[in-house]
């Protein structure tokens, strides 16, 4: 019987356990209005799209995870009264302590400038919102406001990080998850309208 590993370790979400994964399916349920069950929403995603999300186990527990899609399959991004680029990946909710919730955005970042992405987007709550990432948060991960509003009872940003400077972002990573090491970045430089399934590469 092989021992249980009790680092933290970073795997992708795969659909069979979707249902594994505490508070995962009510923010699938958020982001897609529930016009999809989880299971079938990352499945979709993983045929048509790629990988929509990453979770932190620790043994058998879950410390955290991240979902991410197309501007398209989180259609409660349109209640939101921001331009979320349609080629732009957006990060719907990212879940777990600080210093988890830094690596699964690090995490993802590096999926998307892999797969050719230009840039990911956020729609962010100032005030810690649920389903949300928090402003914040994402301002210390290198993150950049671009509007700002009050909308649905409270206010929220919307946040972008530019993938073709994410050597940048990686070294203010660095500063804040110490000695969590950073994957190096591989693949070609990302260019505006290769973000397809077309240009999904994986490493």
């Amino acid at each position: 019987m092989r021992p249980t590993s009790f680092v933290p370790t970073i795997h992708e979400i795969t659909p069979e356990e979707t249902t594994e994964i505490p508070g995962l399916g009510p923010v699938v349920d958020y982001w897609t209005e529930g016009k999809v069950d989880p299971q079938g929403w990352f499945e979709e995603l993983l045929g048509r799209w790629g990988t929509a999300g990453f979770a932190v186990r620790r043994g058998e527990e879950v410390q955290g995870f991240v979902v991410y899609g197309p501007r398209g399959y989180l259609p409660r991004a349109g209640r939101y009264p921001f331009s979320v680029e349609e080629d732009a990946a957006l990060l719907a909710y990212v879940a777990g302590d600080q210093r988890t919730r830094r690596r699964l955005i690090l995490r993802m970042l590096r999926d998307l400038r892999q797969r050719g992405a230009g840039r990911a987007e956020a729609i962010a709550s100032d005030a810690g919102a649920r389903f949300h990432v928090p402003t914040r948060l994402l301002a210390e991960s290198g993150w950049h406001p671009v509007r700002r509003c009050w909308c649905l009872g409270g206010f929220y940003t919307l946040a972008r990080v530019d993938l073709g400077s994410t050597v940048e972002v990686a070294e203010l990573a660095r500063d804040l998850l110490g000695r969590v090491r950073f994957p190096a970045f591989k693949g070609p430089s990302p260019v505006p309208g290769l973000f397809s399934r077309a240009a999904r590469s994986r490493s």
